[in-house]
């Protein structure tokens, strides 16, 4: 499932990039600009699916994708039609709902379970 973001304000995509990346907690991720787009062009509408959102993105009128990965293709198909992408691997765009879901667990069992999150979890690829 994703979601499609109006923002209250405006911001560039090299602004979008940066908060991506402070949220995100990652120094460095993918962008494919969107034909015609710089990285101070405007985005207003965001797509979001956590994972690989190829497929619940495609053709969600935004003015950015963010995600976790798109094949080689499916970026292409969105660059064309303007739409710039972000891609900030796959289980890095999934990282920052654990502990949300593990409060969740723990209140569907009655906190009967404890839930732990392992210090060591991180995404097997680093963008260098």
């Amino acid at each position: 499932m994703g979601r499609l973001c109006t923002l209250s304000e405006p911001v560039s995509i090299a602004e979008a990039v940066e908060r991506v990346k402070r949220h995100v907690g990652v120094q460095h991720l993918r962008l494919a600009l969107g034909r015609g787009k710089t990285m101070e062009s405007s985005v207003g509408v965001m797509a979001v699916c956590a994972g690989s959102g190829s497929s619940v993105l495609s053709g969600a009128p935004a003015d950015l994708y963010l995600t976790g990965e798109m094949s080689h293709h499916e970026v292409l198909d969105a660059t064309a039609e303007g739409r710039s992408v972000i891609l900030c691997e796959h289980s890095n765009s999934e990282r920052g709902y654990l502990q949300e879901l593990g409060v969740q667990i723990t209140h569907c069992l009655d906190g009967k379970v404890e839930v732990l999150h392992a210090k060591t979890d991180r995404d097997p690829l680093l963008v260098v």
